[in-house]
């Protein structure tokens, strides 16, 4: 008689009966290797590649063992418009292994929201990974605050409080004045009441100025006198 052993390497168990003990030119029982949650089965050492396996005929001790492979999972990380990724943007990671860190970086003038999956961190490492990722980090355009306010002696005709993406422009404003009032400038030295701030960059704040209408009193002689 000969002993036939079947053994599980990490990742995995034997079902059926090892060892066992054949008779000359007997069979084995049958036994499959198992793989573990977050495994699959490789092969066996004597380069068997199906997991469930007959020894038929066996003329001799044979001990195998079964190897098993921890399984893998694609975790990939694409950026939206107006930005990009720091670090490796596709990976493979073992079962319940944790991708490396990854950054979702905004181009000059963008700013990060969030990732599709609703996590809320430019940066992030994801831990544990028992199925495959797929996000994309979105990004919006920087916005600038425009606010126009009217001075004394008059109101501001149009939308006084904008938020203008970057570069783009805001909607047109009028200062308008209050009867015997008239527009001097805005605090920025612009003369026309009626502007359209444009390419706008930075963050506005102006006041338009209003001054009191003036009137000229001229006092006359007639005949002979004088004032």
């Amino acid at each position: 008689s000969y002993t036939v052993t079947y053994t599980a390497g990490t990742g995995g168990t034997i079902t059926g009966t090892t060892p066992q003990t054949i008779s000359y030119g007997s069979s084995a029982t049958q036994v499959t290797a198992t793989p573990n949650t977050g495994y699959h089965f490789l092969n066996w050492s004597d380069n068997v590649s199906n997991p469930i396996r007959t020894d038929s005929n066996v003329t001799q001790n044979i001990s195998v063992t079964a190897n098993f492979e921890k399984d893998t999972k694609t975790v990939v990380y694409t950026a939206g418009s107006g930005g990009t990724i720091t670090g490796t943007a596709s990976q493979i990671v073992n079962y319940n292994d944790s991708a490396t860190s990854v950054t979702a970086t905004a181009n000059s003038n963008y700013h990060f929201v969030s990732w599709s999956d609703g996590v809320l961190t430019a940066t992030r490492t994801d831990r544990n990974v028992t199925t495959s990722i797929s996000v994309t980090a979105t990004f919006a355009i920087d916005t600038k605050t425009v606010n126009y306010t009217a001075g004394s002696g008059g109101t501001i005709t149009g939308t006084a409080s904008q938020s203008v993406n970057y570069g783009d422009s805001a909607t047109s404003v009028t200062a308008t004045p209050n009867s015997n009032y008239h527009f001097v400038s805005w605090s920025d030295g612009v003369l026309t009441a009626t502007r359209t701030d444009r390419n706008v960059t930075t963050s506005i704040s102006v006041t338009a100025t209003f001054a009191l209408d003036t009137r000229t009193v001229t006092y006359s002689v007639s005949g002979n006198g004088s004032l």
